[in-house]
């Protein structure tokens, strides 16, 4: 019988991730009928000798834990009478052991999932009792657990975070931020994802987490072409949303929630949206992208709830809804959205995040100017090659050569660009 003790998070979570069936047999398993097996045997590591040969017999890392998840399957009674404390032979442990492996980060977030239902139980007979003896107010309620909820505020992200290992990220709690800021970023293939950038002293740095691409931009680490900087969005996105993150208040108003509203009501998106920002003289009167459409100047490709996709003169753009939550602290509910632009023809292409907020039910969204938005890495790259070259900008990596480049930005005096 094991001497290690479990509690009943601990066991929910382990079945839960192994799919509520024995490792052993495969045949399904009722939690009352469940066994936590140590696939090494607990008694192990009572003996340094016979750990260290196994580490080399069984390739055991040097940070394997007997008594740790990585070495915990579920297991039926008939498995684990069979077994005993038998050891297995290095193929068949090492089988069992990659199964247990494969289900490590499921476990972690079933576990940080039920802990916080629990201290949320916890929280809400507090201040049932409170409220019950008089120590606290009913107005009192709702700030105390405003609070409450502030302290590891949990979002639904609408585009999902991919890690190595198969790691898909789409409901992010605050506690767990720091720990995704050094997980290594996937490719959609699953593969890891390596980005190199380049300091204005010749040092170069290869990315491969959030954290690292954080601290080499503030740095002065800057993307080395235009298909690197297109790339770097990949890690643009996953630091947004941490950011956003540590920014992030439950709302206590909402005027996008009921009824929902978002990115594809165009009748409420400024223009300041287009591709690039830029309007041309025929629409500078329009306000609103549904404006613009109205001319027949806009074609929407696709859309769904959380993400639009236009095109508008040479350039397409990508928009699409990562979280809402107050993200500036004025308790008014904003969206962090992500976009992605390309030009139709030629090689452009651009990427970042911004907010947008909706202060009354019948306004339009706006850009929230207080949320501090960085370069992108085409900017970052392209004020260096304009450092470089004297000011000297080359359009033929903006547009196509044969596009007219008579354009507004949004937001200046009309301006005609010069060949």
């Amino acid at each position: 019988m094991s001497q290690q003790r479990f509690s009943d998070i601990h066991r929910q979570a382990l079945w839960e991730a192994h799919r509520k069936r024995c490792l052993y047999c495969k045949k399904p398993l009722l939690f009352k009928e469940l066994i936590i097996d140590h696939v090494i045997p607990e008694k192990t590591a009572k003996d340094d000798n016979q750990l260290a040969r196994l580490r080399v017999t069984h390739g055991l890392g040097v940070d394997f834990d007997i008594a740790g998840d990585e070495n915990l399957a579920p297991a039926c009674h008939a498995c684990n009478t069979a077994k005993t404390d038998h050891l297995l032979s290095p193929e068949y442990a090492a089988l069992i052991l990659t199964q247990v492996a494969a289900r490590l980060p499921k476990i972690d977030r079933l576990k940080t999932r039920y802990q916080k239902q629990a201290s949320d139980d916890d929280v809400m007979l507090g201040v049932s009792v409170a409220l019950e003896k008089g120590l606290i107010s009913p107005a009192e309620v709702g700030n105390i657990l405003r609070r409450y909820e502030a302290g590891d505020l949990e979002v639904n992200l609408y585009q999902s975070l991919q890690f190595v290992g198969g790691v898909s990220v789409a409901a992010l709690r605050r506690s767990e931020v720091d720990r995704l800021f050094d997980e290594p970023i996937a490719l959609l293939n699953s593969q890891p994802a390596r980005l190199d950038l380049e300091h204005t002293d010749g040092r170069t740095r290869e990315i491969r987490t959030t954290r690292e691409y954080r601290d080499a931009i503030a740095q002065g680490f800057i993307p080395t072409c235009h298909a690197t900087a297109k790339f770097a969005t990949l890690f643009d996105l996953p630091l947004a949303v941490f950011t956003a993150m540590e920014r992030a208040q439950p709302a206590r108003v909402s005027f996008i929630r009921e009824p929902r509203t978002g990115i594809i009501d165009l009748k409420y998106m400024p223009v300041s949206m287009l591709p690039r920002g830029e309007i041309s003289q025929e629409d500078s009167d329009c306000k609103t992208l549904e404006q613009i459409q109205s001319n027949g100047n806009l074609k929407v490709v696709s859309s769904t709830s959380h993400s639009l996709h236009i095109e508008y003169s040479y350039f397409m753009r990508i928009i699409v809804e990562i979280m809402r939550a107050d993200l500036n602290d004025d308790g008014i509910e904003d969206i962090l959205v992500y976009w992605l632009d390309r030009a139709l023809q030629g090689t452009y292409g651009d990427g970042g995040t911004f907010v947008l907020t909706r202060r009354t039910a019948d306004g339009p969204f706006e850009r929230l100017s207080t949320w501090p938005e960085r370069k992108t890495p085409l900017q970052l790259w392209y004020s260096d090659i304009a450092e470089k070259t004297s000011g000297m900008v080359f359009d033929d990596i903006m547009v196509t050569p044969d596009a007219p480049r008579n354009r507004t930005r949004v937001g200046d005096a009309p301006t005609t660009m010069k060949e």
